[in-house]
């Protein structure tokens, strides 16, 4: 075989500066993804792989990234992956750098099923492992994105048709059945919504066990409903009622659920409410962004709400 050049390896001929990140953007790779309930599911990955490199140094060997990550995946005979650290620990072999990064993007299916006649309504989120190595230091973070439901406090409460009648007819009405007189206060003209485009980025604690369906469900219950990719018309029903009412009706009776009219500050709150439980526990600290796409605007605006914990996991990527 004939000697070639390792011309990266080179330590002259160039400005001598260090480099933050340099690597590898795009990757694709089959993934085998850990379920909840401990299954593996296989996903279509974009790997982004970055790592330091100091000024002393031409270049990194870019082959090693793809190489590196299709030995983890054949070491560990394709099992189902939960976080990135064997991969983080085989490019930190491989560059001899102090700081590794790695990032796996793909969409993961949820299974699900229609609210009321239990169609099957598969959810597809979009989700990201990320993993940073610095030193001995290892930092893992896992980010959903899904969609919810939100309907106007504000709209529900202009057109409630309590809000639009005379006191004459209000004393009609309380002279009504309870059950009667509860519908009827309940009932509006209506009220605009939002599909909410919301993403959650979790920095896992060391010993967590917390998992991507863990996020879908606190999303889901954070909404004024849930969405669904399927729906037949008692499920769309139920989706109306509880989105509008916080619950939905049935032989007469009036069921409670997590739902109901919610600004976009509503949802977020609702969300930190569900984590803040975690915090210290399965999760060290989050970021939340919540951009609920307005309806009853001509331009395309987005009622946008984000926050933190208030530690130290930074945002600045949620912003357009």
């Amino acid at each position: 075989m004939i000697n070639l050049p390792d011309v990266q390896k080179g330590k002259s001929g160039f400005p001598k500066f260090p480099i933050d990140n340099v690597g590898i953007e795009g990757l694709k790779v089959k993934m085998n993804i850990k379920s909840k309930d401990n299954k593996k599911q296989q996903v279509l990955a974009k790997i982004s792989s970055f790592c330091s490199l100091n000024e002393n140094l031409k270049g990194i060997n870019m082959s090693r990234i793809g190489r590196s990550i299709y030995d983890v995946l054949s070491e560990s005979n394709h099992a189902g992956f939960s976080d990135l650290k064997k991969f983080v620990s085989k490019l930190k072999e491989a560059h001899k750098a102090k700081y590794i990064y790695m990032k796996a993007n793909f969409d993961y299916e949820i299974e699900n099923y229609s609210p009321i006649t239990k169609t099957y309504s598969p959810e597809f989120v979009n989700v990201s492992f990320e993993n940073i190595l610095n030193g001995e230091e290892t930092k893992s973070f896992l980010t959903v994105s899904a969609t919810g439901l939100s309907l106007c406090p504000c709209s529900k409460e202009m057109s409630l048709l309590k809000n639009n009648i005379s006191a004459e007819e209000l004393k009609l009405i309380e002279e009504l059945p309870n059950k009667l007189k509860k519908k009827i206060l309940l009932s509006g003209f209506g009220a605009h919504n939002q599909k909410s485009q919301i993403k959650i980025k979790l920095e896992l604690a060391k010993n967590n066990n917390f998992y991507i369906e863990d996020i879908y469900d606190i999303i889901k219950t954070s909404s004024s409903a849930p969405t669904f990719s399927i729906l037949k018309r008692p499920d769309e029903k139920w989706v109306t009622e509880v989105s509008y009412m916080g619950g939905f009706w049935d032989n007469g009776e009036f069921n409670k659920t997590d739902g109901g009219a919610r600004f976009v500050e509503d949802i977020i709150r609702h969300i930190v409410d569900k984590l803040n439980v975690e915090i210290d526990k399965s999760i060290a600290d989050y970021a939340i962004k919540v951009c609920n796409q307005e309806s009853i605007h001509s331009g395309d605006i987005c009622a946008t709400a984000i926050t933190t914990a208030g530690k130290n996991l930074q945002y600045i990527d949620f912003f357009e």
